[in-house]
């Protein structure tokens, strides 16, 4: 009997011991490697705005989804990078009981820069009109996928503006 259990035993170590490096298919976080040319499979972004006016606590809750997407992301090695094509994206944004919901094509033709940061595993793209900008927390980099996480809080003249969003590219 001890022979089994240490036979099993063994068995169980050499399979666990020798996991595949195949499982972790990520790549060294820098410009050289994301370089490629990729599409955009997700876009999401919520907020919620809280403000008062006149003493009266307004809160207002908003939510962005895109698809239909036919756009291509280049990234070049050199920190640049080129966005074109178009995507369709649906506000929902919910005030004081109201919900008012909209539909919108984006057509992207732009030009930008962003710069990686390997040790904090992020992006940061410049100012843009219709693409993403700020800095990007990088949760996933493959061979195939970048996907790139953002959360954000701001409040100016009293107004409070807290939210998140998800890009998803994959080549």
């Amino acid at each position: 009997m001890k022979k089994i259990t240490l036979l099993v035993l063994l068995v169980a170590t050499t399979f666990i011991g020798c996991k595949s490096d195949d499982d972790n298919n990520s790549f060294l976080l820098n410009a050289e490697n994301i370089a490629g040319t990729y599409g955009i499979s997700l876009l999401e972004s919520s907020t919620n705005t809280t403000a008062e006016i006149a003493g009266i606590p307004v809160t207002a809750t908003a939510t962005v989804v895109g698809d239909t997407f036919q756009v291509d992301v280049t990234f070049n090695a050199d920190g640049t990078y080129v966005a074109e094509g178009q995507y369709r994206i649906t506000s929902t944004v919910t005030a004081d009981g109201m919900t008012e919901t909209d539909t919108e094509i984006i057509v992207l033709d732009e030009t930008g820069s962003y710069t990686v940061n390997a040790n904090n595993e992020t992006i940061s793209f410049g100012a843009s009109t219709d693409f993403p900008s700020g800095v990007f927390n990088v949760t996933t980099f493959t061979e195939n996928q970048l996907t790139l996480e953002q959360e954000f809080s701001q409040t100016e003249q009293g107004i409070t503006i807290e939210g998140n969003s998800i890009l998803r590219l994959v080549r």
